[in-house]
């Protein structure tokens, strides 16, 4: 299935990295595969994880505090943020 990212999920995912590789070379490297680990899980079994808010689905990282928040839709998974779990837990819903 296609996956389609928010732009401002992009730049959470750039930042994030960025964060982590500045406080340790490779680890924003593993951060980001952390991130396409997550991805091909939901692309394997959309439906599968925790439903919120409407539509919405979150699946967390598992090395890192961050989760996925995406919706189906018949023709793509949209991926909507890539949240930090311990922050502002809501403030993605209007993508």
């Amino acid at each position: 299935m296609h996956v389609v990212s928010h732009p401002e999920a992009e730049q959470e995912l750039e930042a994030a990295a960025l964060w982590y590789e500045e406080r340790q070379r490779g680890l924003g490297d593993d951060f980001i595969d952390e991130f396409e680990r997550t991805v091909r899980r939901i692309v394997k079994e959309p439906q599968r994880w925790r439903k919120m808010r409407g539509d919405n689905r979150k699946l967390n990282f598992h090395r890192f505090p961050y989760a996925i928040v995406y919706s189906v839709r018949p023709d793509a998974i949209y991926i909507k943020a890539v949240m930090h779990l311990h922050r502002r837990p809501f403030y993605w819903q209007h993508r």
